[in-house]
């Protein structure tokens, strides 16, 4: 194959419908994105408000980088040049998803087994790589990782070989611009399954805001994420009394934070004093450390000015009427 690309194609999917990108918040298993988040640009997207713009220096070379990754993992695999260029998304022709392939490269037959040294992890005792494979690539500022996380392109992976119809995949992995590890998975009929009923689970939510106009929102995880939604306040005041038991829970629950957090503070107290000047202790199994905190000289700095702006609190004030 012709390689004529040096950068990547970028997103070429639609907002509306679960994507490469999206899969891993929907499911809950992105921690830099929540499943909610993902829904409300559906919502918009629907409406015709456009995404806002990324321009982060990540970004940028992950674009920039993510074609040679590509070529120098399929050099590892002993493959050869990987097509990068499609000019179109690929749509799964009975599931509500749709993938933007990074690359594709035919596996020959090819049997592959774990190479530590050429950064091979193969999950399974081996692997044969039958028909065309998927390839995604990835830059990341991480530590090498020799277990995949599943927002790191591994459920996205899935996802391409269930449209495409193609039985293995990999994911190539720069790891802070130094050690490339090439992740190689077979198709995993589970993982797909669980990918489908969240493509399905999803559209559904989105459906429903087209057809009702209503919003049905995932299960909130966290209060940055209610705030993220909800970023917006009135001077409404509502009534939900069955909401009673919640709240005074909350209050119980900041007690009781409150008496460990000075539980810990007194407990570590006793310690300190017992150590006086000494920076390290033993006793027993444990090994302390009563260590310094160094902070270097900095320059004055002068903050430049920034507009006025409101946000929505990520916490609650609670007061007892009772």
């Amino acid at each position: 194959m012709t390689q004529s690309k040096i950068t990547a194609e970028g997103k070429l999917t639609p907002d509306d419908i679960a994507t490469g990108s999206s899969i891993a918040a929907i499911m809950n298993l992105n921690p830099y994105q929540t499943a909610n988040e993902t829904l409300q640009r559906a919502f918009d997207y629907t409406k015709g408000i456009p995404r806002k713009e990324l321009t982060f220096e990540a970004l940028h070379w992950g674009s920039a980088f993510e074609v040679p990754i590509l070529q120098e993992a399929s050099v590892r695999l002993g493959l050869g040049n990987p097509k990068t260029t499609f000019k179109k998304a690929f749509f799964s022709e009975h599931y509500p998803m749709a993938v933007s392939l990074d690359g594709m490269v035919p596996g020959g037959g090819k049997v592959l087994k774990t190479d530590i040294d050429k950064g091979i992890i193969v999950y399974g005792d081996e692997i044969k790589l039958t028909g065309t494979g998927v390839l995604e690539g990835k830059l990341t500022s991480q530590e090498a990782e020799y277990d995949l996380p599943y927002y790191r392109g591994r459920l996205q992976l899935q996802m391409a070989l269930d449209i495409v119809d193609a039985k293995w995949g990999a994911v190539a992995v720069l790891h802070k611009g130094i050690k490339l590890i090439i992740h190689v998975f077979p198709r995993d009929s589970g993982v797909v399954n669980s990918i489908r009923d969240a493509a399905i689970d999803f559209n559904r939510r989105v459906q429903h805001y087209i057809d009702a106009e209503e919003t049905k929102w995932y299960e909130f995880q966290t209060t940055s994420e209610c705030a993220k939604i909800y970023n917006e306040a009135d001077d409404e005041i509502i009534s939900l009394p069955q909401l009673e038991n919640d709240i005074q829970s909350i209050l119980d629950m900041q007690d009781h934070k409150k008496t460990l957090e000075q539980e810990l503070d007194h407990a570590q107290a006793k310690i300190m004093a017992k150590m006086g000047a000494a920076k390290r202790l033993q006793a027993g199994n444990f090994n302390v450390v009563w260590g310094d905190i160094n902070y270097k000289a900095v320059p004055e700095k002068v903050i430049p000015a920034k507009p006025a702006r409101t946000i929505r609190s990520s916490k609650l004030r609670i007061k007892n009427n009772g």
